[in-house]
């Protein structure tokens, strides 16, 4: 069947992250730290390092088994908890995510390609939408607002506001129906094999492996995609091609 519409993950898909992990995580935990302490909540270094790390971990391998968001505001006020400091007010622990999270966004930059395949596939009239997995809904916004990537998708999912996480089938399918079309008529585009391709297989869709960050073309496992891109300005050729009932 005719692929009509593209699902596209945003993270390493859309947008990339060149920094230096290390240097990047530390960065983020001590404007973490200072957004508390300028609220008077002072918490060892370290303690707080390691209590927020250990409830994330806790929490990505519950993701992995239930498809469940847990949002970060969540996460902070647990390890903060273990810290004692229960009861941390909410619009304090979102002032401390946003300050969390800030380093990295200055980080992120558009793919060069992206705005032009985009570009492109609306011009040829794909229905195009955008399907995130983010612990914070205010974070993937100001991330897409900044990008000017809102006029292009329809619909736009957060895990983050819907409570489900990739590969969770629910999100793709429910695309599907809002715009009215069979899964066999969607493609999705995405870095993570077992998020993006495993999801879309399993909502009965095709699945596009954005490789640039990966930089291999070796899947693992049974999660085969079934194309391989290097640069997003390639997908419009895949798509071509399937149409011609070709394989890529």
């Amino acid at each position: 069947m005719r692929i009509r519409g593209v699902i596209f993950d945003l993270g390493h898909t859309l947008i990339e992250l060149p920094a230096d992990p290390e240097s990047l995580r530390r960065e983020m935990h001590a404007a973490a730290q200072k957004a508390l302490s300028h609220h008077g909540i002072r918490v060892d270094e370290q303690a707080f390092e390691a209590a927020l790390e250990r409830w994330t971990a806790l929490r990505y391998g519950r993701w992995q088994e239930d498809w469940q968001e847990y949002p970060l505001v969540d996460t902070f006020a647990r390890a903060l908890a273990e810290l004692g400091c229960p009861g941390t007010p909410e619009a304090l622990l979102r002032e401390t995510v946003r300050a969390f999270l800030a380093p990295q966004e200055a980080r992120w930059r558009l793919f060069p390609d992206a705005l032009p395949t985009l570009d492109q596939l609306k011009r040829r009239g794909y229905r195009l939408a955008l399907l995130t997995n983010s612990g914070d809904i205010d974070h993937s916004w100001r991330l897409i607002e900044r990008f000017g990537l809102r006029p292009y998708f329809d619909p736009i999912v957060i895990s983050a506001a819907v409570g489900w996480r990739k590969p969770h089938p629910a999100l793709f399918k429910g695309i599907a129906a809002a715009w009215g079309l069979p899964s066999e008529a969607v493609a999705v585009v995405g870095d993570l094999l077992e998020a993006d391709i495993r999801g879309a297989h399993l909502a009965g869709m095709r699945g596009i492996w954005a490789a640039m960050v990966a930089r291999t073309s070796a899947s693992t496992g049974a999660i085969r995609p079934d194309a391989i891109v290097w640069t997003l300005s390639e997908i419009p050729a895949v798509l071509d091609r399937w149409a011609d009932g070709g394989e890529t």
